[in-house]
């Protein structure tokens, strides 16, 4: 549940936990985007949920690079927290709430999204690849799809997210960026995002403990 200590434990002394959801914890965001630093001093640290999360690996690298021009349009296939994707991309820089439109579908564990985005325009699509490679490329847990088949059983039961970029030029000085992400919620979207939270905090290898 939202806010909840979704993983207690102790190092020495010294009583942590991992929360979901809770934009009040003294440290809250996706680990990807995050230093590592504050995680590894913090008593509480929070993820993000589901729509949460799969909103910040689609738009966290844009809003952190200020390349947001417009409002995005957000679209889950299930109904997601709101407070909780308001509060993570605000924490990314984000002025405006998105646009959510949720449409369940049935995708076993599943969650996926579709943000459209408007960004400035480039002759090089390859640039927003490679601010996504920055972010992500070393990432155990978020992946860029290259192929073009895009289906839930890519994910199903994986620990890690995967995202893919289609790019749409405009007439003017802005083009259309549209960024498609999923995850299973025992996966990136569920305990293996806290169990690699709290590895980082305890400066453990990230993936330790996550079977793929």
């Amino acid at each position: 549940m939202k806010g909840d200590c979704a993983l207690p434990f102790q190092v020495g002394a010294w009583h942590r936990s991992v929360q979901v959801a809770n934009p009040e914890c003294e440290v809250y965001g996706l680990v990807e985007l995050m230093d590592n630093n504050p995680m590894v001093c913090a008593d509480q640290v929070s993820v993000p949920g589901p729509a949460a999360t799969l909103a910040l690996i689609a738009l966290g690298p844009l809003l952190r690079a200020g390349l947001v021009c417009d409002t995005p349009v957000i679209q889950l296939s299930f109904e997601g927290d709101d407070e909780d994707l308001n509060a993570a991309l605000a924490s990314m820089g984000a002025e405006e709430e998105p646009i959510v439109q949720a449409a369940p579908q049935e995708m076993e564990t599943v969650r996926a999204a579709i943000i459209h985005v408007e960004v400035p325009s480039t002759d090089t699509p390859q640039d927003y690849d490679d601010l996504f490679e920055e972010a992500y490329g070393r990432s155990f847990f978020v992946h860029r799809h290259t192929a073009e088949e895009w289906h839930a059983a890519q994910v199903l039961g994986q620990p890690h997210a995967l995202y893919q970029l289609r790019w749409s030029p405009g007439d003017g000085p802005t083009g259309l960026l549209t960024i498609l992400v999923m995850a299973d919620i025992h996966g990136k979207l569920g305990a293996a995002q806290v169990v690699h939270a709290m590895n980082v905090m305890a400066g453990q290898e990230e993936s330790l403990g996550i079977v793929p």
